[in-house]
Order: structure tokens, then C-alpha cells, then sequence
């Protein structure tokens, strides 16, 4: 779906078909297409060190965890599921516009509280579930083998919290996909140079 080690204009052009599908994908509510595109998307944060891909990423896996949870599709969340899906058509559209990455990320705040403001009808999650994600993919790309510092940074997750929540959930064993120590310090230079 996405390559490894995007030129600029492969940079766009993924961009513009990864957000696009997000935005087909919820529309759809198809959690498991969710899934593959947040595998794909967190691949290439994690090869290019790219906070935008982390970002989007993150936009990913809680709108397949949204649509995996039949209560949350009730008539009760409608209007909460259209204010997301209005905030991801936006980020489609501002991709396709060729908008820059800062403004990109004004984008996906605005998805992160439409779903913040939907989760205050019923919390039942320990920790809100941008945090959640947040946590997750860092730990995910930890356990890759991105280092915990890098993967601090990129996600705003405190260490010891990514730490935890790998070792807690036995990531590092389900992890299929190593990165060799070579590659991480590629993955290391090419974060220090931005």
C-alpha cells in the first residue's frame, strides 16, 4: 500500500490516497481496512521518522476501534460520528489541496476532539482513546525497534508509560517484523536531521 523511503511527490501522492481511504474507510465502517492502512501508516512513521504519518496513524486505529464497537454506531452517536467524518473529510481534502504538515495537524486535532467530545457520553475506557492510541503505537514502534526516546518523541507519551504498556501486553512478542540494528540507526539519523 505505501512504499518504503518516500521521495517528495510520492510523499503527496501517498498522503492524499492514505487519507482518502481513511475517510472511505469510515464512512464504510470498515475497522479491519482501518487496521491495514493504521499498519501501513505507523511502517512508514517509523522508516521515515515522520511525526505526520505517526498522526495519522493514530486518526486510523481509533476510528477502526470507533467502528468496531457496535454501541458506538447507535442513533445515540450519529451526530458525533458525522462531526468526525466532516473532520476527516477535511483532512482528505486539505491533503489533496497539498496543504503543508502543520496545517495537516490543525486537521487532526479537530478530529481528536469531535471523538473526545463523543467519548464524554460513555467513558469506559481507563484512558481517552486518542491517548490510548497515542500509547499503543508508540509501544508498537518500540517494540519494532525504533528507539524509546524516538518514540517518545514522536507520540508525547511519557517513556516509562510506553515501556509499561509494551511489557504489559507482551508486545515484544508479537512483534513480526524486527528492525535490524542497522536500520535503526539509519531510522536514528534521519530523526536527528529534522
Amino acid at each position: 500500500m505505501v512504499n518504503s523511503h518516500l521521495y517528495k511527490g510520492e510523499h503527496l501522492s501517498s498522503l492524499k490516497y492514505l487519507s482518502s481511504s481513511i475517510l472511505e474507510s469510515f464512512k464504510k465502517r470498515r475497522d479491519k481496512k482501518l487496521r491495514k492502512i493504521k499498519d501501513a501508516l505507523i511502517k512508514e512513521a517509523s522508516i521515515n521518522s515522520s511525526r505526520l504519518y505517526f498522526e495519522l496513524a493514530v486518526v486510523a486505529y481509533i476510528l477502526s476501534k470507533i467502528t468496531s464497537k457496535p454501541r458506538l454506531t447507535g442513533p445515540e452517536y450519529h451526530g458525533y460520528l458525522k462531526e468526525i467524518e466532516v473532520a476527516v473529510r477535511e483532512l482528505a481534502n486539505a491533503t489533496r489541496q497539498g496543504k503543508k504538515d502543520e496545517e495537516l495537524f490543525a486537521f487532526i486535532k479537530k478530529i481528536e476532539k469531535s471523538v473526545n467530545r463523543m467519548e464524554r457520553v460513555d467513558q469506559r475506557f481507563f484512558r481517552d482513546l486518542v491517548s490510548k492510541g497515542r500509547l499503543k503505537l508508540a509501544a508498537t514502534m518500540y517494540a519494532q525497534g525504533l528507539s524509546l526516546g524516538t518514540a517518545s518523541d514522536m507520540s508525547g507519551m511519557d517513556k516509562h508509560d510506553i515501556q509499561d504498556y509494551a511489557g504489559n501486553t507482551l508486545m515484544f512478542d508479537r512483534v513480526k517484523e524486527e528492525v535490524r540494528p542497522k536500520e535503526r540507526m539509519k531510522k536514528l539519523k534521519r530523526y536527528v536531521k529534522k
